[in-house]
C-alpha cells in the first residue's frame, strides 16, 4: 500500500476527529464565505487563500504547511491558483478541484463553448465537476458531476452564474460525503479534451470575414457578456470588442 492509499484508509477510520485541510477560494463574497463556513463544519481548516481571477501564484504559506504539517485535503473552490506537483503530492489524502463546467468543457471559456454548441444543434445541458487535482488544469480523475439544463434565454454570463451556484452545491455534497463516508472513488466520467487556455478563448472570440453568418451569430450570442467585452473583430491589426451586453437584453 502506498503512502496516499494508507492515508485514505486512515481518513475513513479517523474516529470522529476532523481531518485537516487547506482551502483555496476566489474573492466572491457570497460563494467564498459559504464554502468556508461549510468546510469548517466538517474539517479543520489550516489555511485559507482568496485570489482574484488574475492571480496564479501559489501562496508560500501553503507550501510550508503542506510540506511540514499534516494536511489531509486540499480543496480548490474556484481559485485560479496553479498548484505545483510537489505540493499536490504532499497532500496526504487528496487535492480536489471544483470546476464550474462539465467534463466536456475543461479549461477557460466553458459556458461560451457550451452555449455555442447548443445553438448549433448540440445538447442544451451544462454541469459542474469535482476531480482530483493534477499539475495540468482539469485533467485529474473525475469524482462527481452534476448536470443541469441550459435555458433558451441563457447567455454565457447567466449560464456561468448558474454553474457557480451548482458548484457550491457540489462542494457541499463532496465534502459531506468525505466527512461521513471517506474519500469517494472515481466516477465513470472522462474529460473530453485537453483544457482550453485563456489565449485560445480570446482567439476563438474573434469574428472573421470568412465566418458563415450562422456561425458568427452563434458566437456573438455565446460570447457576449454583461460584464466583459467580446466577441471581437480585427481590422488592420487592431482589435475592436462588442460592448458588454446589457442585463436582460435578448435577441
Amino acid at each position: 500500500m502506498n503512502n496516499r492509499s494508507h492515508a485514505m484508509e486512515q481518513a475513513v477510520h479517523h474516529g470522529g476527529a476532523k481531518l485537516a485541510c487547506a482551502l483555496l477560494l476566489d474573492k466572491s463574497e457570497y460563494l467564498a464565505r459559504a464554502a468556508e463556513k461549510f468546510c469548517g463544519t466538517y474539517f479543520d481548516i489550516r489555511f485559507i487563500a482568496r485570489s482574484d481571477r488574475t492571480v496564479s501564484q501559489l501562496p508560500q504559506e501553503l507550501r510550508r504547511l503542506a510540506t511540514s504539517e499534516r494536511i489531509d485535503y486540499l480543496f480548490n473552490f474556484l481559485s485560479p491558483v496553479r498548484v505545483p506537483k510537489d505540493i499536490l503530492e504532499a497532500i496526504r489524502v487528496a487535492p480536489i478541484n471544483f470546476h464550474p463546467a462539465p467534463p466536456e468543457y475543461p479549461g477557460v471559456g466553458c459556458a461560451s463553448y457550451a452555449l455555442f454548441d447548443a445553438l448549433g444543434g448540440g445538447r442544451w445541458e451544462y454541469g459542474v465537476s469535482a476531480h482530483i487535482m493534477e499539475e495540468r488544469y482539469d485533467s485529474g480523475t473525475i469524482l462527481k458531476v452534476i448536470r443541469f439544463p441550459i435555458a433558451e434565454d441563457d447567455y454565457c454570463d447567466t449560464l456561468f452564474d448558474k454553474a457557480l451556484d451548482y458548484t457550491l452545491f457540489l462542494f457541499y455534497e463532496v465534502l459531506r460525503d468525505i466527512a461521513v463516508r471517506g474519500m469517494p472513488g472515481p466516477s465513470q466520467e472522462q474529460w473530453a479534451r485537453k483544457a482550453g487556455t485563456r489565449k485560445e478563448f480570446e482567439e476563438w472570440m474573434i469574428l472573421r470575414p470568412t465566418d458563415a453568418e450562422d456561425l458568427a451569430r452563434r458566437k456573438i450570442r455565446a460570447a457576449q457578456h454583461s460584464r466583459f467585452p467580446g466577441p471581437y473583430v480585427e481590422i488592420f491589426g487592431e482589435r475592436f470588442a462588442l460592448s458588454p451586453r446589457k442585463k436582460g437584453m435578448t435577441t
